[in-house]
C-alpha cells in the first residue's frame, strides 16, 4: 500500500487512550493540517511509515512501547517531522530524558490546547522549511541540482553520496527520493557510526524473538520498514566488515535473514549510502571490502563543501534565521557579517553554520546580527586559508568552537537568570525569548533551574 501524497501537513496522535484521542481530534481540528491517530505503538509506526507526519504526539507510556522504542524508530524513520512527548506531571523527569534522547519537546497532561496548536504550528512551519528542497545558486551547485535529478528518475539501485562532514548529504539523499517515484513510499535513515557494532544487525535487518538474551519479541529491521522505498545509511565507512559482507548480499539479491532465523525473506529498497572517508584508501587499508565499495560506487554524487560555494551563505543564513525564527521574530545579517561569514572556511561546512544561525536567533531574536555579535572566531579565524590540511594554519578544531559557541549562550542564559531572581518568565523576557523557548535552551544545555 503506498502512502498518499499530501497537500497539508499531518500530525499523528499515538496514544492508547481512546477518549484522549477523540478529544484531541476535536480540540485541534482545522483546515490546516489533517489528523491520524493510533492507539499503540505498532499501530502508530505503521501509519507513519504511510502518511511520513510532518508530527507526531507521543504518549510516554505505550502498552507495547518498551519493546517496540517508538521514539527512536520516529526519529530515524521520520528525520525532518517533530516528535513530541506526551506525559503526566508525575512522568516530567522520565520526558526530559525523552528530550535528550532526541523528542523535540514534552507536554503535560491535561493539555493546553492553545500552547499546543501554537507549537503545532511552528513545528508545521519549520517542516515546510526543511523539505523545500536544496539551497544554492553557485555553478556547482546547479550542477549537483542536475545530476542529483537524473540519478533520481535513474533505475539505479545504490547510490553513493561523498563529501565532508557536514555538508548536507542526508538532504540529498532525502531529495533524491522526493525526485523519485519512491517518493510516496518509506524514506528510512540508519546512522551507522550511532549504534554499537552489536545492535546495528539486528537494527537492519531485524530480529526473531529468542535469537539472544532480551530479544523477546520478534521485530522487523529497517530493511523490512524500507520495502518498496528508499534507506539511506549514513557513514557506510564505519560499518564493521562482517556487516559489509552482509549488506552486499541483500545489495546483489535484495534477500535476506533476520538475525535468530532461517527463513530468508526479500526486500525491493533503493539503497542510497554515503560517507566522509576515503572509501578506497580505506579498501587498501583492508578496513572496507573493495566488493562493497564497487557495488556502491555505481552511481556516486560528490558534494561541495561550504567553502567551494560561498556565494550560497546568504542565501543559507536567512533560510535557516527563518527557520530558527523564535516566536515569528528572525534574525537578519548586516553586509559586513555576511562578509565575515563569508570569509570564514567553515570546517564543520552547512551543520556548523546551521548551528551558529540557531544559538543567535536565541540569544539576539529579531534583531540585526552585526560583527560584534558574531563570536570572535569569524571575525579572526581563517580569514587566510590554507591548503595544508583540513583546518585553516590559525583555525581551531570544530568541537572547540562549538564549545566555546555553547559556553556564551550559557553565560547571557545564566546572567539572564540571575538578574531575575531565578524567575524562568522574567529571564525570558531579558533574552527576548519565549518561556517555552528558554525551557528548550536549558534542557539542551543541561542547566537545572
Amino acid at each position: 500500500m503506498n502512502a498518499t501524497v499530501k497537500s497539508k501537513p499531518t500530525l499523528l496522535i499515538i496514544d492508547d487512550e481512546v477518549a484522549l484521542t477523540r478529544s484531541l481530534q476535536i480540540a485541534l481540528r482545522c483546515n490546516d493540517f489533517d489528523i491520524e491517530v493510533a492507539h499503540s505503538a505498532e499501530e502508530g509506526l505503521c501509519k507513519a511509515q504511510l502518511s511520513r507526519p510532518n508530527a507526531v504526539l507521543l504518549d510516554l507510556r505505550l502498552p507495547d512501547g518498551e519493546d517496540l522504542q517508538p521514539l527512536q524508530r520516529l526519529n530515524t524513520m521520520l528525520p525532518d517531522s517533530a516528535v513530541l512527548m506526551m506525559s503526566a506531571h508525575g512522568d516530567i523527569k522520565i520526558a526530559v530524558e525523552a528530550v535528550k534522547q532526541g523528542a523535540k519537546d514534552f507536554i503535560t497532561k491535561p493539555f493546553d490546547i492553545t500552547l499546543l496548536k501554537n507549537q503545532l504550528g511552528q513545528y508545521f512551519q519549520n517542516s515546510a522549511v526543511n523539505h523545500q528542497g536544496l539551497i544554492g545558486q553557485t555553478p556547482m551547485m546547479e550542477k549537483l541540482v542536475s545530476e542529483l535529478a537524473l540519478v533520481a528518475k535513474s533505475q539505479a539501485r545504490t547510490i553513493l553520496l561523498l563529501g565532508e562532514s557536514g555538508t548536507g548529504k542526508t538532504a540529498v539523499a532525502a531529495e533524491i527520493h522526493r525526485q523519485s517515484a519512491l517518493a510516496d513510499r518509506a524514506f528510512i535513515e540508519l546512522n551507522c557510526a550511532a549504534l554499537p557494532e552489536s545492535l546495528l544487525e539486528s537494527e537492519l535487518f531485524g530480529v526473531e524473538k529468542g535469537a539472544f538474551t532480551g530479544a523477546s519479541k520478534s521485530r522487523a529491521g529497517l530493511i523490512d520498514v524500507a520495502n518498496g522505498g528508499t534507506l539511506f545509511l549514513d557513514e557506510v565507512g564505519e560499518l564493521p566488515l562482517a556487516l559489509q559482507a552482509k549488506l552486499l548480499s541483500f545489495l546483489e539479491s535484495q534477500r535476506y535473514r533476520a538475525v535468530g532465523s532461517t527463513t530468508e525473506k526479500q526486500a525491493n529498497v533503493r539503497v542510497i549510502a554515503a560517507t566522509n572517508c576515503n572509501l578506497a584508501s580505506a579498501v587498501e587499508e583492508g578496513r572496507f571490502r573493495a566488493d562493497l565499495y564497487y557495488r556502491l560506487n555505481v552511481m556516486p554524487l560528490m558534494l561541495p563543501s561550504l567553502s567551494q560555494r560561498a556565494q550560497d551563505i546568504p542565501l543559507l543564513l536567512d533560510h535557516f534565521a527563518h527557520q530558527f525564527a523564535v516566536d515569528g521574530a528572525q534574525i537578519r545579517f548586516s553586509t559586513a557579517s555576511i562578509a565575515c561569514l563569508s570569509a570564514y572556511r567553515w570546517p564543520g561546512n552547512i551543520r556548523e553554520l546551521k548551528n551558529l544561525v540557531e544559538r543567535l536567533s536565541v540569544l539576539y531574536s529579531g534583531t540585526e546580527i552585526e560583527c560584534d555579535k558574531l563570536p570572535s572566531e569569524f571575525n579572526t579565524l581563517q580569514t587566510a586559508s590554507s591548503s595544508s590540511g583540513f583546518y585553516g594554519a590559525n583555525s581551531e578544531p570544530l568541537e572547540v568552537i562549538s564549545s566555546r559557541l555553547a559556553g556564551e549562550e550559557k553565560a547571557a542564559i545564566l546572567t539572564a537568570l540571575a538578574e531575575s531572581g531565578g524567575h524562568k518568565g522574567n529571564a525570558a523576557k531579558l533574552l527576548n525569548i519565549s518561556r517555552h523557548a528558554l525551557k528548550r535552551r536549558l534542557q539542551k544545555l543541561g542547566i537545572e533551574v
